[in-house]
């Protein structure tokens, strides 16, 4: 084996060369069997001709592991250019921002940000409190400041740090079951790349048409960053635990399940058909237009990703052959364009939406308020700014009035009381309070079926409930347009009502700013 010349990010980005990662998990422990067996892979993916970088999972499932920052560090000197998996679950944006110093200081460019698996009952005495302090479209936005090099006051001075050199990544799911999850997705994934998003690397899933889907979607949208397809290599057992729904966002549907259960009557276990899978997989990815590959699954050797590698450089040349082998549909799964019936893929013309759901007397309320007193034009806009001025001019009057708002607030919309209210954002439903993720920006990829990723069959979506409010309104694009800022927790416990009147949260501060 000989070392690539080509560095993840160098390979990603030029046009000539598909980029092929392979994703390495660290496990639990310092000094494990595991970890020593990861560290000699990502040792032998350095000198390989045919592996650009390693990804390094952290805390995948929400299992505590070794840090996949420290990890990278350690890969980084063996002559292989990590791609660090950076979760928004455990850290809040102190420490993101301590362990992106951290990251720069050695070297480490490549990120690719996750909101991050629900933490698991496997933590230390039980499941951890989950952080979810930003989220992924947050943390691009405050790395793209970094990258300019990030300005701030101390003791009254300007400051402007070095700029940076990180290259970006985020996560999306093409294959999502219903449209309001699917445009959710989508929604999220274009705040992420005009946030500063660099690359995108897909969910697990083997329908082809949603991976094209995925492609022409940023077309359309004149959003023109690199993807990575995600090849998981999948086993039977894997796939038995993703068609139940037990890894969240990872797509496998009955028809796959039984196929796989097929060949693993095989006298290798279905070994070799796996690997042709993978290929294969490889191949139309390469074919459709994608930029790379992002390898993985269970104790995977280097040399069966570089034998899909090859196998599936082989192949591409007639993918189109292959489309058939990958067609796994969802009971009447949504795509976002309609069926192109010569070749199997999409077409250019958009499927009609229709997901409204039912009609909300809460969100009606809401919005009539909204329009009476929130809006700026309205007649009694200055009257009620002058009314909390009045009221915080009074101890009294801030505490009593303060226990009415909370009264109503937790009656109407579940409020935890945060002060920097969201609800304008997410058609009048608390993403703070009804997200486990405090989701601000958008969905997750963990949903399934409309389903909370935490709450399985019991608690919907938050973002699923508001795309379909907001159908009714033909507000959805807003999903995609308004990128809300990460929660100020110096206005815990108070009156976002008169944060926004007075100023001081996120709308009421835009609203400043716009009215000079």
């Amino acid at each position: 084996m000989t070392s690539n010349p080509y560095t993840f990010r160098n390979a990603l980005t030029d046009p000539g060369v598909f980029a092929v990662n392979w994703e390495l998990i660290p496990g639990r422990g310092a000094m494990e069997a595991q970890q020593e067996a990861v560290m000699e892979a990502a040792e032998k993916a350095g000198k390989s001709g045919l592996i650009h970088g390693v990804g390094i999972t952290d805390n995948p499932g929400g299992n505590p592991a070794l840090s996949a920052e420290f990890a990278a560090r350690e890969m980084f000197a063996q002559g292989i250019e990590p791609l660090v998996h950076f979760a928004c679950r455990d850290k809040n944006r102190n420490e993101i921002e301590s362990m992106l110093y951290g990251l720069a200081r050695v070297g480490v460019q490549s990120v690719l940000v996750l909101s991050g698996d629900y933490p698991s009952p496997e933590g230390f005495g039980g499941t951890a409190r989950p952080v979810f302090d930003l989220d992924p479209v947050q943390v691009m936005d405050f790395m793209s400041r970094l990258n300019e090099g990030l300005e701030y006051e101390y003791l009254g001075k300007p400051q402007k740090l070095i700029p940076t050199d990180f290259f970006p990544g985020v996560a999306v799911s093409p294959f999502k079951a219903l449209e309001a999850e699917l445009m959710g997705q989508y929604g999220k994934l274009a705040k992420k790349i005009r946030a500063g998003a660099r690359f995108a690397v897909s969910q697990v899933g083997y329908d082809a048409r949603k991976l094209h889907e995925l492609l022409l979607y940023l077309k359309r949208q004149g959003l023109d960053i690199p993807v990575m397809a995600n090849i998981y290599i999948l086993t039977f057992p894997a796939a038995r635990v993703m068609n139940r729904g037990g890894i969240p966002g990872c797509v496998v549907t009955k028809k796959l399940l039984d196929e796989l259960a097929a060949e693993r009557e095989a006298p290798d276990k279905g070994k070799q058909k796996r690997i042709e899978r993978a290929a294969k997989q490889y191949a139309l990815a390469r074919g459709m237009g994608c930029a790379g590959a992002h390898i993985g699954g269970h104790n995977i050797p280097i040399g069966m990703v570089e034998e899909i590698v090859q196998r599936g450089e082989e192949l591409s040349v007639d993918w189109e052959r292959y489309l058939d082998e990958f067609d796994y549909p969802q009971e009447s799964g949504f795509y976002y364009f309609t069926k192109e019936e010569a070749t199997g893929l999409n077409g250019d013309d958009e499927s009609p939406r229709k997901d409204r759901g039912r009609f909300s007397p809460s969100y009606a309320f809401s919005r009539l308020v909204h329009l009476l007193f929130y809006e700026p034009k309205s007649p009694f806009f200055t009257l009620i700014r002058w009314f909390f001025k009045v009221i915080e001019s009074s101890r009294l009057l801030t505490r009593t009035f303060g226990l009415f708002e909370r009264l109503m607030k937790v009656t109407l919309f579940d409020c935890m009381d945060c002060g920097d209210c969201a609800l304008f954002d997410t058609a009048y439903l608390c993403p703070m309070s009804q997200c486990p993720k405090s989701q601000r920006n958008g969905p997750c990829g963990g949903s399934s079926e409309g389903w909370c990723e935490v709450y399985p069959g019991e608690k919907e979506c938050v973002w699923v409930r508001a795309y379909r409010r907001m159908m009714r309104t033909g507000t959805e694009s807003t999903v995609a347009e308004n990128m809300v800022p990460p929660c100020n927790w110096a206005l815990w416990k108070t009156s976002s009502w008169g944060n926004y009147f007075l100023g001081r949260d996120h709308l009421g501060k835009a609203l400043e700013k716009q009215n000079g």
